[in-house]
C-alpha cells in the first residue's frame, strides 16, 4: 500500500512539473509574439534583434516576398517595408494558439494591421493569418524561426 501511494505521489509530482514547465515555455512564448508585435508597431530593430535566431535557418514568408536570413527579415521587411511604408503602425493578434514540443513551438494567430501610408497619409487596414515557428535555444531563450503570413 505504500509503495502504491508512493507511486501515485511521485506520479502526480511529476505531472504537475511537467505541466509547469509547460505553462512557463507557453507564457515565454507569448511574451516572444508580444515583442514581435511590438517590433513591428515601432519598427524596433532591438527587438528584432532579441525575439529572431541568427542562425542560417531563418525565414519569413509574406505577400511581399520571402526573406531568407535575419539581415533580410531586420533590413528588407521590418526596416525596408514597415518602416519606411508605412507609419503610426498598430499590429492586434488574436485568437492566440500555441503548441509546444520540446524545443519546438508552433504559434498561430489572426490579425489587424491599421497603419498610414507614407507616401500618401491614407489609412492603411488588413487582417490575416499568421503562423510563427519558434525554438528554444541552448541558453533557453524562444527564438523565431519562421513566419508565414497571410492578408484576407
Amino acid at each position: 500500500m505504500k509503495k502504491l501511494l508512493l507511486i501515485i505521489a511521485l506520479f502526480a509530482f511529476t505531472g504537475s512539473f511537467v505541466c509547469s514547465a509547460q505553462n512557463q515555455d507557453e507564457e515565454a512564448i507569448r511574451q516572444v509574439v508580444q515583442k514581435y508585435i511590438r517590433s513591428i508597431d515601432n519598427c524596433d530593430t532591438t527587438l528584432v534583434n532579441q525575439i529572431w535566431s541568427h542562425n542560417d535557418n531563418v525565414s519569413f514568408i509574406a505577400p511581399s516576398g520571402y526573406y531568407k536570413t535575419y539581415n533580410e527579415i531586420r533590413d528588407r521587411f521590418v526596416i525596408g517595408i514597415f518602416g519606411t511604408v508605412f507609419k503610426e503602425r498598430h499590429l492586434i493578434s488574436r485568437d492566440l494558439k500555441i503548441n509546444v514540443n520540446g524545443n519546438l513551438a508552433w504559434i498561430e494567430f489572426s490579425w489587424d494591421f491599421n497603419a498610414i501610408r507614407v507616401d500618401n497619409g491614407q489609412i492603411h487596414s488588413t487582417k490575416g493569418l499568421e503562423t510563427q515557428i519558434m525554438q528554444k535555444d541552448a541558453a533557453g531563450e524562444w527564438k523565431l524561426m519562421h513566419v508565414h503570413y497571410s492578408a484576407q
